[in-house]
């Protein structure tokens, strides 16, 4: 009976037995991780090796963090460039439109000149207007 019974697996020795398995696993891997993490070659870093290593897949989320930033960082700076191209245009326009209206402004001055007006109401001979002999005065009251 005593036989029997050793035989027959108590839980504990289950739960024992099961731990000590994962141990086991746990120990080959760390020891096979420990082989990868050493053996830093340019073939392993070209033959992408070194991303199954223990360092790389503790910090995969720090380098997508990193990745996402980079892709940030450079939209903004299209961005920046886009806006940047935008305003030297519209500066370039701007001055533009301040020298057609400097042009316009001097074309007008000349135009209202009391000499100009004179000739062309002369010119035009159906105006019934003259230029008067005398001086302006003022009117007080």
């Amino acid at each position: 009976m005593d036989e029997e019974k050793r035989d027959i697996d108590t839980p504990s020795d289950v739960v024992n037995t099961k731990s000590d398995t994962i141990k086991a696993i746990r120990k080959f891997a760390d020891e096979d991780e420990a082989d990868k993490s050493s053996d830093l070659t340019l073939r392993s870093v070209l033959g992408g090796d070194i991303l199954q290593s223990r360092f790389m897949m503790r910090q995969i989320i720090f380098v997508m963090f990193l990745a996402v930033l980079i892709i940030v960082y450079t939209g903004n700076r299209y961005s920046s460039q886009q806006d940047a191209i935008l305003i030297d245009e519209m500066q370039l326009e701007l001055q533009t439109a301040r020298y057609n209206v400097l042009t316009i402004s001097s074309e007008l001055t000349n135009l209202k000149r009391q000499s100009l007006i004179e000739k062309r109401m002369k010119d035009c001979g159906d105006s019934t207007l003259l230029k008067s002999t005398t001086q302006p005065f003022e009117i007080v009251n």
